[in-house]
Order: C-alpha cells, then structure tokens, then sequence
C-alpha cells in the first residue's frame, strides 16, 4: 500500500472517535434539554385548575356530554382551547392530568420542534438544544395555578410554526411554488392560533410583512410577487381552519351565536366592563420579568450583536423575526387593558427564550475564540474545536439552567409527601398546593349530603365546585366570568335562577365585588335567597319557597 494512502487511512481512523464523540455530546445537549422540559411538566401533572382552567374543563365536560358551544354552553373564547381540553379529556380522562397530560406532550413536540428548526441559525447548531429550556422550561417552573394551561403558552406552537415558514422561506433560494406552500402552511398554523385566539391575528400579519421586506430586499421577487408568493397562499392557509370552524358551526345550529360571540360580544363587553387597575399591569410585567431574569442577559445581547450588525449592513431575519413577535406581543398585552392578566404575558415566552439562546450562542463563540486548548496535553477527543466550543458553551449557560432547579424542587415536593400522600390520595397533594381548592371542596360538602335540595346550582366564583358537588350549573354560563358578562345576559341569568327554581347560589369570597358591581344580583338574591352557610370559602343561598314572605338575607 502507498504510504499517502496509509496516511489517510490512518488519518480517518483517529478521527473517526472524535466524530463518534461529538455526535455522543450533541445527543446528550438534546437528551439534557428534553429532560428539562418533561421533568418540569411531569411535576404540574396533577397540578389544580385555576378559576380559567376551572371553567375550561367544566365546559369541556359539557361538550362531552353533548353540548353545543355558545349554545348549550357559552363562554366568550374562542373554540380552539375547549376542543383541546375536550381532546385531553376524552384521550386521558376528565381530569386535572387529564388535561396537563396533553398539555406535556404538547410541549414535548414543541420542543423537538424548536430543536430540529434552530440549529441551521446557530454558530453552535446543538445550542438549540436550550432553547426549550428558555421558553418552555420556564413556563413550567414559574407558572401557578391561573397560568398552567392557557392558550397564550399552547398557541406557541402554532405561532413558532408560521414563522419558521416565513423565515425558511425568506433564507431558501426557493422556487415560487415552494415559497408559496411554505406560506399557505404558516397561513394554516395562524389560523389555528386564532381559534385559539382572534386577538392574535396581528402577530402571523407582522412576520408576514418583514418577510415580505427581506423578499424584496433580496430581490428574491418583486412587489407585484408577493401576492401570489406570500399573501394569497397564506390567505388560503388561513382559510382552512377557520372555514372547517365556521362549517361546523353552522352544520350545529350555532353560527349565529358563534358569531356575535367573536364580534359583536367583545365591543359590548368593553363598553360595560370595568377596567383593570394600573396596579395589575405592574405586577404583570414584574411576573414576567422576575421569571426570565436569568436569561434576560442573553436575550440583551442578541439585540446588541444584531444591532451592530445592522451597522455593517447585515441583518438576521431569525432575530428580527422573533423581535417583532415581541413587539406585537407587547402591544396585545397592552391592548387588553380590562385584563392584564399574568398569563397574558406568556405570549412573549417563546420568542424570547429564542432571543435568549442567540445571544448565548453569540457570547460563547467570542469567548471560545480565546480558549486554546492544547492537542499533545488533552484527549485527542476534548481537542476538537466543537467539544472545545460545547465546554465554553456549558460553563456559561448551565449556571443560567439551573435556576429553575429551585421551582422544580418546590413544586416537587409536595408530590414527595410520603405515607401521607398515599394514605390520601391526589387531594392531599392539591389542597397542599392550593388553598382555594381546599376551602371550596370543604364548604360545598353538604350539597352532597342526602338532605340537600337536588337540582342545579349557580355559581358565582370557582367553577370547580361543580364538580366537588356533582351538580351542573342552572345556567348556559358558569358565573366564573360574571365581571364581564353584559348587562343583558346578567338580567337573563336571574331569570333562568327564577324560572328554574335554583335551589342553591353560591357567592366565592373572592368574588365579592358582585354586591358592589352587580347592585341587581345582590339585590335578587336579598328577595328571593336566604343565607345557610358563610364560612372562609364564601356564602351560600338557598331559595326561599315561593308561598313565604322574603326573610331578612341581610348582603355581607
């Protein structure tokens, strides 16, 4: 054999094991980001529902029984998150892991999804691996009981799938046909993340409008162009959904309500709700702040490096991308001012765990640059430039992760409780955990005693003590969202409590401001209920007989 010829082979057999090694290396940055994201949806399996999530998964229960949205059972959100607790429901059982049970696998496709997509736009392709951690991994370590399963963390998924369509499109020197079916699939994915929610729209027509600058900067087609390219397919996209949503309404009976419900309910509710207190906004912001500190370091510094390379005239669609969601996310937030919830703020996770692994990838190629690290001294394995890059990158991201080991451990603990738990089942953990569900599982027990009246209940509060109690609720609403109900539909409720002669009404502690911001329920309830129980989980009615003078039910 020619000796250049043993060279070579000699050449490729000693690189083979640093090949082998590095491939080992990414798989375990991959294994390692999974990991995160299931050990963190894993402890918020048999996590309680909020007061949302409550009304949710009672509606979805309703639907499963043979309901008709907005008919049979009406609530001002869109479809889309009752189909996915009815799904996870009727895949895994009406139940609080039931629905986080879906929600995890959810999130697990998301976070293969984010791994796969990003590498191609990293310096360190397997740093893709974080960025699950960053978004997703954060969610579930912050997050209580009002923020677990709510649509503004679900519809990252479909948001992420329509801009990385744009973005693929915009980096592929594409043929127009494939542009454009690129863009009918983002089109699909934002029509499913507006029967999420339709306040969303704005975000897939923002990434659609910066490709479309990238398209014409590039001179990949012309103005004219873009109307077959991006914005017909993506229109037709958008279409599909939205069109299978609107037939099947109309196929039930129920596109009329469907229909005021999405346009004509919300301008109305505006005019009559009252709005959210500046304080709420602040402790909104705080909460999302506080959450993603460890990482707003990073997402900083992919702004810094994008922002000087825009003054050499380059730019990072990715970045650009992921800003301008941000932007859009933001201003909804804002728009919403009758709410500012907490999980409002859930929007922006995605986009900024994104930002927050770019910069990390930014940060560790600059340092690594300085790190020589010495063949004849090391394993010819940890020589190779990425093994190099991979330690640089861990030394300087792994400290970030492991600020959510202390919210994975506090959430696991109670999970941890030992003989107690088994001796009491998946209640003791839930009332360790929330102390709402505690006081209304307590004070709704005698409903389901022999001597209480039967029948339907109303609930002004907690739409989970109809289950505690088993009963259904009198009313097509569940009274969990009773500050924003018009004034209309407040008149028809106590109509339906007097013609259906509802033995029992129950007012949540939290919910007290009904005697001050609903005077005609308060005042219904005075002539026609007497107060049979108060106690730290709220006041309970039960009706008066009809032949017998109203007693004195005097309003707390």
């Amino acid at each position: 054999m020619p000796p250049m010829e043993t060279t070579l082979q000699s050449g490729s057999r000693e690189a083979l094991p640093s090949r082998r090694m590095i491939f080992l290396l990414e798989s375990a940055w991959y294994a390692f980001g999974l990991a995160v994201v299931l050990a963190l949806g894993v402890v918020n399996l048999f996590f309680p529902f909020g007061l949302d999530q409550a009304m949710y998964f009672f509606g979805a229960g309703a639907l499963d029984r043979g309901a008709t949205l907005y008919v049979d059972y009406w609530d001002n959100k869109q479809p889309g998150l009752y189909v996915f607790y009815l799904v996870a429901g009727r895949l895994f059982g009406f139940s609080e892991f039931g629905v986080h049970l879906l929600e995890l696998i959810w999130m697990l496709v998301f976070a293969v999804l984010l791994m796969a997509t990003l590498r191609p736009y990293l310096r360190a392709p397997w740093l893709s691996a974080l960025v699950p951690a960053a978004s997703i991994g954060v969610y579930y370590a912050t997050v209580g009981e009002h923020e677990l399963t709510q649509l503004e963390m679900l519809v990252g998924l479909p948001l992420y799938i329509c801009a990385w369509c744009a973005l693929h499109a915009v980096g592929q020197a594409a043929a127009p046909a494939r542009t454009a079916l690129l863009f009918f699939c983002a089109g699909i994915a934002a029509g499913l993340a507006t029967l999420f929610k339709l306040l969303l729209a704005p975000v897939p027509v923002a990434l659609w409008l910066v490709a479309s600058v990238y398209l014409l900067k590039d001179r990949k087609t012309t103005l004219l162009g873009l109307l077959p390219r991006l914005w017909l397919p993506a229109a037709a996209g958008v279409a599909l959904p939205v069109a299978a949503a609107v037939l099947w309404f109309w196929q039930a009976g129920a596109l009329r309500e469907l229909l005021w419900t999405a346009f004509v309910y919300p301008p109305e509710a505006l005019g009559t709700s009252p709005p959210a207190s500046p304080t709420r906004l602040v402790t909104a912001a705080g909460f999302f702040i506080k959450n993603t500190a460890p990482w707003l370091l990073f997402a900083g510094l992919a702004c810094a490096v994008w922002l000087r390379r825009l003054k050499r005239g380059e730019s990072s669609p990715l970045i650009v991308m992921m800003l301008v969601w941000l932007a859009v996310a933001a201003i909804l937030f804002l728009a919403q001012r009758f709410s500012w919830w907490y999980h409002h703020t859930l929007l922006l996770l995605t986009p900024f765990g994104i930002l927050a692994v770019c910069g990390l990838d930014a940060l560790a190629a600059y340092v690594n640059r300085f790190i020589e690290i010495r063949a004849s001294r090391l394993p010819a394995w940890l020589a190779h430039r990425t093994a190099a890059a991979m330690i640089c990158a861990a030394v300087i991201a792994l400290p970030t992760v492991a600020s959510l080991t202390n919210p994975l451990v506090t959430k696991a603990l109670p999970l941890l409780a030992g003989a107690r738990l088994l001796d009491n089942g998946i209640q003791f953990y839930q009332w360790e955990v929330s102390e709402n569900y505690k006081r209304l599982w307590r004070g709704s027990r005698f409903l389901t005693m022999p001597t209480a009246e039967p029948g339907p209940i109303y609930i002004f509060g907690n739409s989970i003590v109809y289950s505690f109690t088993g009963r259904r609720s009198a009313h097509t609403t569940t009274g969990s969202a009773w500050r924003f109900y018009l004034p209309s539909q407040t008149r028809e409720i106590l109509a339906t409590l007097d013609r259906r002669q509802v033995p029992y009404v129950f007012v949540d502690r939290n919910d007290v401001k009904l005697y001050r911001l609903r005077p005609e329920v308060a005042a219904y309830l005075k002539q026609r209920y007497e107060i049979i129980k108060r106690d730290d989980s709220g006041i309970w009615y039960e009706r008066l007989p009809e032949d017998q003078d109203p007693r004195d039910a005097r309003t707390p």
